[in-house]
């Protein structure tokens, strides 16, 4: 690696450092958990660390670093966000961010050539990886919120391509925005009812199938009471919450392709219909991402694409059946 790219990586470092620095700091004032603001704090404290240890390795005419900010609109952007996801989804975001930033030191470290550098990168890199175990302490029953989560946004999912699709085939057919919005309510009604009693009974199943393994288990340990009690009643209510959830996730996604229909704008309706259930997809599959800490890109094209293609494909199925049927509703 040449001396300028050394430098500007250094440089680069320092910034993504205080960035971070700002961002946990802020973060923790703004929480009422103070366990969680006191951990928030500690990351701050162990950032500066690093930011410090940057500041070092800059040339002499860079030592003041006073021309060198943090991040302002990445920063503004972090904090509006966590505001908007919750807690739970920040803690992954976070997390997201020092895995980013591991593999940005260690392809670092594999080029740089001074051997201090490369002691004191080796021990920040130490200090990133141990962050894991205080994201870790961070946040109580998390599993849970990121299971409800991911089943509201699958729902909400479900509830959005498949009515788009309905509507979307029919506005082939029917020469009226409100036939077609009625249409795309009853579609959402049985959809509705039918994905909540899915998920009922798979959750049902599944939980009767736990239930029986910790009765088991309590009778070979003979243990009457307890955690294990506590495991079986929250087992009990699983299947409830897991319909309710499914139920109105569904209703909430439905929603959007609907609503457009209610109104007399003729073929626009299905233009803004799509336009809604995408940019919809896009941010709900971008969540999910965050929450699974896989590409949001990745994750939020493919959501939006697959329901494009969906309402094209319907329509098409539409189109097919006017034009070679003759099959139209005025």
């Amino acid at each position: 690696m040449e001396a300028n790219q050394e430098e500007d990586m250094i440089r680069e470092f320092y910034r993504d450092e205080i960035t971070d620095r700002e961002f946990y700091l802020r973060l923790s004032e703004r929480l009422k958990n103070k366990k969680i603001s006191k951990s928030l704090k500690k990351l701050s404290e162990t950032e500066d660390y690093h930011a410090n240890y940057w500041a070092s390795k800059m040339n002499a005419e860079e030592k003041s670093k006073e021309h060198i900010k943090p991040y302002r609109v990445k920063l503004f952007f972090l904090l509006l966000l966590t505001r908007i996801i919750g807690l739970n989804l920040t803690i992954n975001l976070m997390e997201r961010g020092e895995v980013e930033g591991i593999i940005k030191y260690r392809n670092f470290l594999k080029k740089v050539k001074d051997k201090d550098i490369s002691s004191g990168l080796s021990s920040i890199i130490e200090d990133e990886i141990s962050h894991e175990s205080l994201f870790s302490d961070m946040s109580e029953r998390r599993e849970e919120f990121l299971d409800r989560i991911q089943s509201f946004i699958y729902g909400m999912s479900d509830g959005l391509v498949e009515v788009l699709a309905a509507i979307a085939g029919l506005t082939a057919i029917i020469d009226n925005n409100f036939i077609i919005a009625m249409s795309g309510l009853v579609v959402g009604i049985g959809g509705t009812i039918s994905m909540t009693l899915g998920a009922y009974l798979s959750k049902a199943s599944e939980s009767e199938f736990r239930i029986s393994t910790i009765k088991r288990q309590m009778l070979l340990e003979n243990d009457t009471e307890g955690a294990s009690k506590k495991e079986i009643k929250k087992q009990e209510g699983r299947s409830k919450d897991s319909a309710l959830t499914t139920g109105l996730s569904y209703v909430f996604g439905a929603i959007f392709p609907i609503t457009p229909f209610l109104f007399p704008l003729g073929f626009i309706s299905l233009i803004i219909a799509v336009a809604l259930v995408a940019i919809v997809q896009a941010i709900s599959n971008g969540l999910i991402a965050i929450a699974l800490n896989t590409s949001i890109l990745k994750s939020s094209s493919r959501a939006a694409i697959l329901s494009l293609l969906a309402a094209a494909t319907t329509y098409g199925v539409g189109f097919i059946f006017h034009t070679y049927f003759h099959l139209y509703i005025t």
